[in-house]
């Protein structure tokens, strides 16, 4: 069943998603710094730590590849925005709670787009 949130509950959210974001931003760039100029539509990630001086824009596609247990982080000191009808895609035996989005400011996710991760 689902219950209402408590304000329990809703500070550790809260807490835990403040946790996930200082973690994230210990980690240092593994892959080509901006890559794409931050335009990731139509590439293919594999695992590593993406870090971008830019703002983020999948204006199609994008497919992260990898194993189960491999590990995507994106960093950003800009926004995200990710345009509608675009697809966050899978492969490999990749998984959503192994993709971690660190944004220093907002997300935008457009009308039917599936985003995947944290």
């Amino acid at each position: 069943t689902d219950n209402p949130p408590t304000p329990a509950i809703l500070t550790t959210a809260v807490s835990d998603m403040e946790t996930a974001y200082t973690n994230a931003s210990q980690h240092f760039n593994t892959e080509e710094y901006n890559l794409g100029g931050g335009n990731l539509g139509g590439l293919t990630l594999t695992p590593g730590v993406y870090t971008f001086g830019t703002d983020i824009n999948i204006h199609s596609d994008i497919t992260f590849s990898g194993g189960a247990d491999n590990v995507f982080i994106l960093q950003a000191t800009g926004t995200l925005m990710q345009a509608a009808s675009t697809n966050v895609i899978l492969s490999g035996g990749a998984q959503a709670k192994n993709i971690f989005w660190q944004v220093a400011d907002k997300v935008s996710v457009g009308d039917f787009a599936v985003m995947q991760g944290i």
